[in-house]
């Protein structure tokens, strides 16, 4: 029986530790080399398998915190905000142009 309650104890000790994979599938990297989707670096993403638990839970620990994975040098983000407008404002010309094709073709 103090087999089984040892074993127990471990399988407890790491259901504690957060050591899952924090990928949601939208895997690009921005300019500070971090994940946009789970705000990993590069060579932690492509070297999850490998990592120990203790590391694999310290990473979980830093970006539950909100800590970017990468160093904070890159792109302005007053930059990056004029670039999502153009990018918004392409699309709002493309959308309108795509409902005047549809209300032609209803008649």
């Amino acid at each position: 029986m103090s087999g089984n309650s040892n074993k127990h104890r471990v399988n407890k000790h790491r259901a504690d530790r957060d050591t899952g994979n924090p990928c949601i599938g939208l895997c690009r990297f921005g300019g500070n080399g971090a994940c946009l989707g789970c705000h990993r670096t590069k060579a932690e993403v492509k070297g999850w398998k490998r990592l120990s638990d203790s590391a694999k839970a310290a990473i979980n620990a830093r970006l539950r915190q909100g800590i970017d994975a990468a160093p904070t040098e890159g792109k302005s983000p007053l930059k990056r905000l004029r670039k999502l407008d153009r990018k918004i404002g392409k699309l709002e010309a493309k959308l309108e142009s795509l409902r005047a094709e549809r209300q032609r073709v209803a008649g």
